[in-house]
């Protein structure tokens, strides 16, 4: 049979071959001194887990899971984010964000075009058996959440266009902090603001504004802002953390950690290993100064100075108020950070 012009490499067998089976220090090893890409400290490589391309960034603790692929000419995918087993990302520009997470056997791939891209902002999630096309490009928003099975389409193509049937090529955007349930499709064309959700099993076409409710075939607004989202009070707000670390504190306990206080620390022991958390409402500075490799949980947004005292002395923190928290963080904080985003909150890496 005879060869296209171009040749289609969906599996690039011959990478797998040189470099797939390589432990991680290897890879990372053979990946910098001879395709020349640029890796940050921390990462791994699973067996079987590549990054194809000719210009390749990966930042600081990123994590290719097992037989995951990631191919295309220019590929940066930022720090602490990762790809999970079985997962395929192949597309000519591809761009992911910080502490982005792409689960198992999720596919972005398909006819592929010069302008074909794929953004993937920071802290976003794709979940388990997702489909993406980003034969136009897919442009999806920091802290933004895509269900398991959901379907995004940028073509859509079939019958003759000469027989009269619609041909489609459209950008799909989803902007920062959307949700899309399980089974939603997402149709050519589409684009989605700022903080909407989309209920389950819905089929989206055209433009949805902001900060709304839209659920159906075709989905339409049922709810908007004022009353979506709804608006908590502080009260409500110190509540609700209340009864997230009471949850916490049950979940961590139920797997052999032991809880117990000490001026004004929470103190968490696991294996002989003890780790303290300084829970503060409003108040700064703090009764008792947190020392280095503690952790703070702040409700309220941490001033400037508050921050660069905690950066000098080694102090992790989690500022739920200000959106942000440490670069680093010890077991504690790493825990309670992937807590607390069972409800929806997810912090900025400090720079």
């Amino acid at each position: 049979m005879t060869e296209p012009l171009i040749p289609k490499d969906r599996i690039p067998w011959r990478h797998l071959a040189l470099f797939g089976w390589l432990p991680s220090p290897l890879k990372v090893l053979a990946y910098r001194l001879l395709l020349g890409y640029r890796i940050g400290r921390g990462v791994r490589f699973s067996f079987g887990g590549v990054v194809v391309g000719k210009v390749v960034e990966i930042g600081d603790f990123v994590e290719i899971g097992f037989l995951a692929v990631v191919q295309g000419r220019r590929i940066k995918i930022g720090r602490y984010s990762s790809v999970g087993v079985m997962s395929y990302v192949s597309c000519e520009t591809i761009e992911i964000g910080e502490d982005a997470r792409i689960r198992e056997q999720v596919y972005v791939g398909g006819p592929q075009l010069p302008e074909s891209r794929f953004v993937l902002g920071s802290r976003t999630i794709i979940l388990q058996l997702a489909f993406i096309n980003p034969t136009k490009p897919v442009i999806i928003g920091d802290d933004t959440g895509i269900g398991g099975h959901c379907l995004i389409f940028t073509h859509g193509v079939w019958l003759s266009a000469f027989d009269g049937y619609p041909v489609s090529y459209e950008p799909v955007t989803l902007g920062n902090s959307v949700w899309l349930p399980w089974r939603v499709s997402v149709m050519p064309g589409t684009t989605i603001g700022d903080g909407t959700v989309i209920g389950a099993n819905s089929v989206v076409s055209g433009t949805i504004p902001p900060n709304c409710l839209a659920v159906g075939f075709p989905a339409r607004v049922i709810r908007s802002a004022p009353e979506f989202p709804r608006r908590l009070s502080d009260s409500e707000r110190s509540a609700l953390l209340a009864t997230i670390m009471t949850e916490f504190d049950r979940y961590v306990q139920h797997s052999g950690v032991a809880i117990s206080e000490r001026a004004s620390f929470r103190l968490y022991t696991r294996r002989g290993k003890t780790w303290r958390l300084l829970w503060l409402g409003a108040t700064w500075p703090p009764p008792v100064a947190p020392d280095r490799g503690d952790t703070v949980l702040s409700e309220a947004a941490l001033p400037a100075d508050a921050l660069t005292a905690l950066r000098e002395r080694g102090v992790h923190w989690l500022d739920l108020g200000g959106h942000t928290r440490s670069r680093d963080g010890s077991p504690l904080t790493e825990e309670l950070a992937l807590y607390v985003g069972r409800y929806g909150v997810r912090l900025t890496r400090d720079a």
